[in-house]
């Protein structure tokens, strides 16, 4: 989950401040996650901002959406859509990277596009 949320703000090759900030709350947030050290979070988050940063963010995402189990795959979609919202809009090349992903974890098309159609609604209240 770790590099899908870093590799997620890069998406557009910049990371705005909100969705930096966002990206920290929900690793630090999740429950996979919460169960660990701080050191261990911030060695993992070193790791795939390292990786991130040598490579590519979608080498980055790519053993992220091979590793996650089909069980998450939904709600880690829905999360991420909700991380790149952070900053109030979807770029295009934000939107792209969300129709790659969800294809990379084997969501349908109509499922990706009412995810985000509720994420987006959600964002507006």
């Amino acid at each position: 989950m770790i590099a899908l949320f870093i590799g997620a703000t890069h998406a557009n090759d910049h990371v705005a401040a909100d969705e930096a900030a966002r990206a920290r709350h929900l690793i630090r947030s999740t429950r996979r996650i919460r169960r660990k050290s701080g050191e261990t979070v911030g060695r993992l988050i070193e790791q795939m901002r390292d990786l991130v940063s040598t490579t590519d963010a979608r080498v980055a995402v790519d053993r992220a959406t091979k590793a996650m189990p089909a069980r998450l795959r939904s709600s880690a979609f829905a999360v991420l859509v909700d991380l790149l919202l952070a900053d109030g809009k979807l770029e295009g090349n934000e939107q792209r990277f969300l129709r790659e992903v969800g294809s990379d974890v084997k969501l349908k098309p109509e499922t990706v596009q009412r995810i985000l159609d509720v994420v987006i609604l959600k964002n507006q209240l």
